[in-house]
């Protein structure tokens, strides 16, 4: 279909309608801005294999740009975690956690969105910078533009290909992670909020598991330092239940004896940053600028904190200025605040994976200091 004159009645358009881009149109729509929210699922976001808790610092931004309220019904409170290693208690901690599936997370707030924000079925295939109205080409043939256009659909990167943006890779396969659900043999409900088993060595090289209330389930999250070609990784898929037995010996001796219901479902994770991402007119978001292993716990920290700074700390002024010009790009991406979690979120990837698999001298110094933290509750 051949493309048409850029449409522009938006003063915002946003490429992704996932937790980035949703909490993004509602902050930016009730400042009184015309957005529109680009994305192909129109009814609602599809079950996709992400984040899965809430952590402390995430529920606190969620509160503060007044849609925690709209996730709360859908969550499963957790206020206590055991810390496993050896199939012992080494620590109970207590805390404040919620456990939700990530479309759980993204259709409340999609549901609410304002009657302000547009929704256009579509996928976004090409950007034209400009500090006044840049332009986003559709799948469909159709051209938009606005006064900002704010791209913010995860791992893709064609988008960024299209503009000539350079991809800093820090690690491909830096770790792969996992999710399923774990029932008890005896079919008892299990009797903790959550539990979190570390290994004793690094032989298999596994970071840990998490366990967790989820609706009426016990999810796992599992992490690991394995490749998807891993003869570990293939395993898992086929019998679970004995990798698990094997990697984390003792678990059972907490949580009681257990095996895995249903599918095991695998996600990818390659480490990245877009290190000369400021072009005029565009801003990219969360993952779609710099992902983060989940290893961390600090998936929705940066996600959050990208929309916190964007929408309260750059686009009034920009909107003010009449003009979105590369320096003010610049300016969103060398933010202290988000300097602070995305360098924060890269350093705790990078140095959790070698404590967890190098058997040097500096490896396992740190990973007895951080054994001793994690069973006598200093961190």
């Amino acid at each position: 279909m051949p493309a048409t004159e850029p449409h522009s009645d938006h003063d915002v358009l946003i490429l992704g309608a996932g937790l980035a881009g949703s909490c993004t149109a509602h902050l930016l729509a009730r400042s009184g801005l015309r957005v529109g929210l680009v994305d192909p699922h129109h009814d609602r976001y599809p079950r996709l294999f992400r984040a899965e808790k809430i952590e402390a610092d995430q529920i606190a931004l969620l509160r503060r740009f007044g849609l925690f309220d709209l996730v709360l019904p859908r969550t499963r409170l957790i206020r206590e975690i055991l810390r496993v290693q050896g199939g012992r208690i080494r620590h109970r901690r207590k805390l404040e956690q919620y456990g939700i599936s990530y479309q759980d997370i993204v259709n409340p707030i999609r549901e609410a969105l304002p009657a302000a924000v547009e929704r256009i079925d579509g996928r976004a295939t090409g950007l034209v910078a400009d500090a006044l109205r840049p332009q986003v080409q559709l799948d469909d043939g159709r051209a938009l533009s606005a006064r900002l256009v704010i791209v913010a659909n995860g791992g893709g990167h064609d988008l960024q290909k299209s503009l000539g943006l350079k991809k800093q890779t820090f690690q491909n396969e830096l770790s792969m992670v996992f999710g399923f659900e774990l029932v008890r043999q005896d079919g008892r409900d299990f009797d903790d909020d959550a539990v979190t088993v570390r290994p004793e060595s690094t032989a298999d090289r596994v970071g840990y598991l998490t366990l967790f209330r989820m609706g009426e389930m016990l999810r796992a999250n599992f992490f690991t330092y394995w490749k998807a070609t891993d003869a570990y990784t293939r395993a898992l898929a086929k019998s679970p239940d004995e990798v698990l037995h094997q990697v984390l010996p003792g678990m059972e001796r907490v949580i009681g004896d257990y095996r895995v219901r249903g599918r095991v479902e695998p996600f990818r994770i390659d480490l990245y940053r877009y290190s000369d991402a400021a072009r005029p007119g565009i801003v990219f978001l969360a993952d779609a600028y710099q992902s983060v292993c989940p290893t961390t716990g600090m998936g929705m920290s940066k996600v959050l904190t990208d929309v916190d700074v964007l929408c309260h700390h750059c686009v009034p002024h920009w909107m003010q200025a009449g003009r979105v010009d590369e320096a003010m790009v610049e300016a969103f991406y060398a933010h202290p605040l988000k300097q602070d979690v995305d360098a924060r979120a890269l350093k705790h990837a990078l140095r959790g994976r070698r404590i967890a698999t190098e058997d040097t001298l500096p490896a396992r110094l740190r990973r007895a200091v951080r054994n001793w933290r994690w069973a006598t509750g200093v961190a």
